[in-house]
């Protein structure tokens, strides 16, 4: 239920995102989606994926302050992928 919800606000941010341009307010929904979901699975990860996971939000982060807004949603929904790709 949870990935359903989470799912759900990243492809309506991708699709704001596609019909609009990417903006600040999309690369933070798509980050705090993120961030969201490695607090919830950072219990049960292992170190190479929990640091992969930071590493792509702190790029994430680091490019919202460079307004380049596309690349980091690009690199928080990345990250999301991650975490959600665990769980298969």
């Amino acid at each position: 239920m949870c990935f359903a919800a989470v799912g759900c606000v990243l492809g309506i941010a991708t699709l704001s995102s596609v019909r609009t341009g990417p903006s600040a307010g999309g690369a933070l929904v798509a980050i705090r989606v993120a961030q969201q979901e490695l607090l919830l699975a950072k219990p049960a990860l292992g170190y190479p994926l929990l640091n992969e996971a930071e590493s792509l939000l702190i790029q994430a982060r680091s490019t919202l302050k460079e307004r380049r807004y596309e690349e980091s949603i690009l690199a928080a929904r990345k990250a999301y992928q991650r975490l959600v790709d665990r769980n298969e």
